[in-house]
């Protein structure tokens, strides 16, 4: 079509113009009569604003502001996470106590572990363990995690993990390092 629009062609473009321009209103409109509740959601620990991260948190969270709220008497340590926690740790310490004994574990998380909300259940979880360390997205794709607290709670971290809705652990490379004694909490790193 080389020539001039014709008068059908000519209503149908502005029809869609038209369409997008309300498009583009409604949202406008629902951005403005929402914004201090999207500035609440989005605004992190440190009171910065950050719209990915907000949404990230709240669909985490099943769709609620304050985040995934994790019981711990609810889960459950994987049998086959536990006895790879321990297996080392155990052939080290003959009195060692995965209820008691506390441990550090650096881990890569590989698989669907992006973009679907996975360093905010970390953050969550970990701190409903009392576990302490960080969670911090890597530009290969996959998450890489420092966590320490008793081999029982890291065991319930990552099996609570792995049973997230969008989020698929198809590998974890862990490595036992030295216990952090100062360390407190659990964050989230970088962007």
């Amino acid at each position: 079509m080389n020539g001039p629009l014709g008068a059908g062609e000519l209503r149908e473009l502005i029809g869609t113009i038209l369409l997008c321009l309300m498009g583009l209103f409604a949202a406008v409109w629902i951005v403005y009569r929402n914004w201090s509740g999207i500035k609440e959601l989005c605004t992190d620990e440190d009171g910065n604003f950050d719209l990915l991260g907000g949404l990230e948190r709240h669909f985490s969270g099943g769709g609620s502001s304050g985040g995934a709220q994790v019981s711990p008497e609810e889960v459950t340590a994987d049998e086959d996470v536990m006895q790879r926690l321990i297996r080392q740790k155990g052939a080290q310490m003959a009195d060692f106590d995965p209820a008691k004994d506390w441990i550090r574990e650096h881990i890569i998380f590989h698989g669907r572990v992006q973009g679907v909300g996975f360093r905010y259940q970390a953050m969550y979880a970990a701190r409903s363990f009392d576990l302490t360390g960080w969670v911090e997205n890597l530009p290969d794709g996959s998450v890489e995690m420092e966590v320490q607290g008793t081999a029982v709670g890291i065991g319930k971290l990552l099996t609570h993990l792995q049973s997230g809705h969008w989020i698929r652990i198809d590998k974890m490379d862990m490595e036992e390092m030295a216990v952090v004694p100062d360390e407190r909490g659990f964050g989230v790193r970088g962007y």
